[in-house]
């Protein structure tokens, strides 16, 4: 089967963030499928803008197009996100022409401004058309005071995802409680599959032989563990959605308490300068810059509890799914939750602990109560962690896809692709 995945934000080895695309592509590309990524060539989480047209990165195929770069401001990355669509419109017959027409096209939705462009490419090419939906818009964006329901921009938005869910032949969504939502918006019964994130093959084997790594960072760890610290790591985004705030008042309060628990922050965001203001004269905590997923990993291994907070807010009764609640499952030796329970339907079991949110004393009593509990082993851990592996989840993924294709013509598209490697 030729899959095409759209992602304009599409990540990956020395692209950046969401990796989810290229995991599931190199999943079904050893399952003996063709996959091709789509994604822009220039976006905000870019490590470095790549050149219009493909590019193979370990053994994975991506088709880069030619979108608007932009600076800081708003306008100019919303402009970016508008012109993905019309690109990948007029570039989609010399993209087949050299890796064949798709008999599946996957718009997955870090925004939804592409959504009816891939909804006709797909048409043209008499593809089956799916959208992944990673977060509920404009839901999300509403729900987290980010843009008032009131804007343009919201009606827009609502328009195109009712118009998702309408034209969609399958609709996969990473929130396991999200199908009541959809279908209350046009999602025809029967059509809903849910399918969170995961860990991939080579993360699970390197969670076999994560002794073995080394940096200074988890040299730092360890020393401070043989001082008679326990251990607390939070790794991710620090924006106003991910409710850190919980979790310094929490280390405010076992400060006086258990001064020897000790809380490690690494990660990036549009909140971090603030929490750092928030968190001055705090002896136990530490901020860290954004190091390679890897060293994370080697990180989590060392600490003795990883911690992760979400506010309290209907949008999460839909569920969640971060990448980082699958990291630490797989790494940490204990790992605990602030979250109401409808939102870890489904995940229960990634971790150790969970507790109500936005409550710094509950998270406090969570976070001692697991580091008086013995370790989660590590065999345990793995033993989860398969059950979401991408070679699983991207069979998954693929158990919907039923019924004939439309044949569609463009003359010879056997002409192999040109990548460049960049390993």
């Amino acid at each position: 089967m030729n899959i095409w995945l759209l992602h304009p934000f599409a990540g990956g080895p020395g692209l950046g963030r969401h990796w989810r695309p290229f995991w599931l592509a190199e999943a079904w590309g050893k399952m003996g499928h063709r996959v091709l990524v789509v994604s822009s060539g220039f976006h905000h989480l870019h490590r470095q803008p790549r050149s219009p047209g493909p590019l193979r990165i370990n053994d994975v195929d991506f088709w880069f197009l030619d979108t608007p770069r932009y600076g800081k401001g708003s306008l100019g990355r919303l402009w970016n996100n508008l012109s993905f669509g019309p690109v990948l419109r007029s570039g989609s017959a010399a993209i087949a022409k050299q890796v064949g027409v798709p008999d599946v096209v996957i718009a997955s939705s870090p925004h939804l401004f592409f959504v009816s462009a891939a909804h006709r490419v797909a048409r043209r090419f008499g593809a089956k058309f799916w959208v992944e939906v990673r977060d509920l818009w404009p839901e999300s964006i509403v729900a987290l005071g980010m843009t008032p329901a009131w804007h343009p921009l919201m009606t827009l938005l609502g328009w195109k995802e009712r118009f998702a869910y309408r034209t969609a032949d399958r609709v996969v969504c990473l929130l396991a409680g999200a199908e009541a939502h959809m279908r209350a918006r046009g999602l025809p019964a029967g059509r809903f599959t849910w399918i969170p994130n995961g860990v991939s093959e080579g993360e699970i084997q390197r969670a076999r032989e994560i002794e073995s790594l080394s940096h200074s960072l988890i040299d730092r760890i360890n020393l401070m563990k043989n001082e008679g610290r326990r251990l607390v790591l939070y790794a991710g985004g620090m924006g106003p959605p991910n409710a850190m705030e919980v979790i310094l008042d929490a280390a405010a309060a076992l400060r006086r308490t258990n001064p020897e628990i000790y809380f490690v922050l690494i990660g990036s965001g549009t909140s971090r300068a603030e929490l750092k203001q928030r968190a001055a004269g705090l002896a136990n905590v530490e901020f860290q810059d954004e190091v390679d997923r890897s060293i994370v990993h080697g990180m989590l291994n060392a600490s003795d509890c990883a911690v992760v907070s979400f506010h309290k807010n209907a949008l999460y009764h839909h569920g969640i799914s971060p990448n980082k609640l699958f990291d630490y499952c797989l790494f940490a030796p204990r790992s605990v939750i602030a979250c109401e329970d409808k939102a870890l339907v489904g995940l229960e079991d990634l971790v150790t602990a969970r507790c109500e949110p936005n409550d710094p004393a509950a998270l406090a009593t969570s976070l001692v109560t697991a580091l008086d509990s013995p370790e989660r082993p590590r065999s345990d851990r793995i033993a989860v962690a398969q059950h979401y592996s991408y070679s699983a989840l991207a069979a998954r993924y693929l158990d919907s896809d039923k019924g004939p294709r439309l044949k569609c013509d463009l003359g010879d598209t056997s002409l192999p692709m040109k990548f460049v490697s960049n390993q």
